[in-house]
């Protein structure tokens, strides 16, 4: 693989107006900041219960002939975005993307890097410029144009969205309010402590939905939330699973919610004050905490934790930092990808204890989840990483004319149906909005 990395004093209209006019491949943004993915110079898929693995070994197994990285900030340099099923069962594939063109916004700076598939040239690994790249034609494929430092989209003006009708899943909702049911009665059984159900829905339109419009109106609105893009899922999700920067290790676990309707004191009462939330959060950060236990040192997670305010819910929410260890002195770095495998699925998308959950999630569920829940995000070739889990967001079918849209709830002791399923819609609500459809 072939690569180039330029510097980008300024883009024009902001990076959420580039992305609004963009057919995106990957995308991974969080209040103007983030990674911007077009085209496919490579990518791979993986399924089953190795395509942690797989995924990063074809990762670490790619060949770079570029110039020296040494010196500069993170965002420069190859990147690939990745999206990982939930459960290894999954008829879907794992995917991980390598764009043509990289755009990296960070506080460090603006860079551009550019991927092509060819041999190497000798004596090229060390050039610091992009000679005989062909950086130009990248930019003219994708609509983008670079003049003195200044990145703009050569059209401005973003594909219109068509209008979406909504239609039921693959189950009406009493299945879901009788899966519920199900639930409360096992926890009731000391079967389990906690158990996460999800369900879906479909909004269909006649022509197909463009990416890039949506996640630039779920940008705007769910700023933040980090707006994903990887393959055939999209959304913006508020729960990052694992962020790696070289050494050091960061996540977010959220769990614990309750509808904007309440208000911000209602709803503060009923995060901080209410057993039920606080329970299933406490699930929550001590299952992420005991699974990342084995690779991870110094681990603290935040107390008590925090309200988070969103535009549709409000979740309690707990910061999680730590620094990534190896099994002895002088050992291989592990890659990003498999610190994610470690962390995945937290009790706050299956259930507590882990194994009981996910088999009454496959029975009472009765649908293939996907990517749904599942490790979406980026990594780098320097052993950096976002991985988010993807929720509030939904699966692109039938030639981009469908969007599965998904939800779930923590299901424990005194879970009622009627308010679960009130809180599916509500955590479909960012989709929804982005569609223009109401429910």
């Amino acid at each position: 693989m072939r690569f180039c990395c330029v510097a980008v004093d300024r883009i024009h209209g902001g990076l959420v107006e580039l992305l609004a006019a963009a057919q995106p491949s990957g995308a991974w943004i969080r209040q103007e900041q983030g990674r911007l993915g077009l085209g496919v110079a490579a990518q791979t898929s993986a399924s089953g219960a190795d395509r942690f693995a797989d995924l990063a070994h074809w990762w670490d197994s790619l060949s770079w002939q570029g110039p020296s990285l040494d010196g500069l900030p993170a965002g420069a340099g190859p990147t690939a975005f990745s999206s990982i099923t939930y459960s290894s069962d999954s008829s879907s594939a794992s995917r991980l993307i390598l764009p043509e063109l990289i755009l990296a916004v960070t506080e460090q700076g603006t860079w551009l890097t550019g991927v092509v598939v060819s041999e190497p040239e000798s004596g090229s690994a060390e050039k610091p410029a992009a000679e005989g790249f062909p950086l130009d034609q990248l930019l003219q494929k994708h609509g983008l144009r670079l003049d003195d430092g200044a990145l703009s989209a050569l059209s401005a003006s973003p594909a219109a969205v068509p209008q979406a009708q909504l239609h039921a899943g693959t189950h009406p909702e009493q299945h879901y309010m009788d899966a519920v049911e199900a639930g409360v009665a096992a926890i009731g059984e000391r079967r389990l402590e906690k158990l996460v159900l999800a369900r879906d829905a479909v909004a269909a339109a006649e022509a197909p939905l463009p990416p890039g419009p949506l996640l630039a109106r779920l940008t705007r609105d769910y700023s933040d939330c980090w707006t994903y893009r990887a393959g055939d899922v999209l959304g913006a999700t508020p729960e990052m699973l694992v962020q790696v920067r070289g050494e050091e290790l960061f996540a977010r676990v959220l769990a614990g919610t309750v509808d904007r309707s309440l208000g911000e004191q209602g709803a503060r009462v009923q995060l901080v004050e209410n057993p039920k939330q606080r329970n299933e959060h406490t699930l929550a950060v001590e299952s992420l905490l005991e699974q990342l236990a084995p690779v991870s040192a110094q681990l603290r997670a935040q107390t008590p934790p925090a309200v988070l305010e969103l535009p549709n819910v409000y979740h309690l929410s707990t910061d999680v930092t730590g620094r990534l260890s190896t099994a002895e002195e002088g050992a291989e770095p592990i890659s990003p990808l498999l610190v994610a495998e470690r962390a995945h699925p937290t009790a706050a998308i299956c259930g507590t204890p882990t194994a009981t959950a996910a088999g009454l999630i496959g029975a009472l569920e009765d649908i293939d989840r996907g990517p749904f829940s599942g490790p979406v995000g980026w990594v780098d070739t320097r052993g950096n990483a976002d991985v988010g889990i993807a929720l509030r967001g939904g699966v692109l079918e039938n030639e981009d004319r469908q969007l599965r849209l998904y939800a779930g709830c923590g299901i424990v002791a005194g879970s009622e149906p009627a308010s679960e399923l009130a809180e599916t819609w509500a955590k479909m609500r960012p989709m929804l909005g982005a569609l223009g459809l109401k429910r």
